[in-house]
């Protein structure tokens, strides 16, 4: 396995491994109360019936990246474990840039520049 196979390997198991402990006690934060909800899961299983539009209106729900500022209630603390799954690949991309940069393959590192800008472009979008 060349260097840049195995960097990336590496940093890919690391941030899941991160992503799932984040996971686990965002998880934990919720199931066992620890911090308050945004929406109380008595209130949830009522909603659950709707369609997504009257949920989002009813719960208070915000869309988009608005789940951001309600980082501080357990239900949305979960949402930070998903992201930073999201963001693994970036990383990892990211990561190799300088290597391959300091290997001369500039057209590789171009490639891992695009892939990293695509998708946080398809994440903001």
């Amino acid at each position: 396995m060349s260097d840049e196979h195995d960097i990336y390997a590496r940093w890919l198991a690391w941030g899941t491994y991160i992503a799932l402990a984040v996971l686990i006690a965002s998880f934990l934060a919720y199931a066992f109360a620890l911090r308050d909800p945004h929406l109380p899961p008595q209130e949830l299983v009522k909603l659950w019936a709707f369609p997504v539009d009257h949920y989002i209106v009813a719960s208070g729900a915000p869309t988009g990246w608005g789940w951001l500022a309600l980082l501080h209630k357990s239900d949305y603390l979960i949402f930070s474990a998903v992201a930073m799954l999201g963001l693994v690949t970036v990383v990892c991309y990211a990561r190799l840039v300088p290597l391959l940069l300091a290997q001369g393959e500039r057209w590789r590192a171009l490639i891992a520049v695009l892939q990293v800008l695509v998708l946080l472009g398809a994440a903001f979008y």
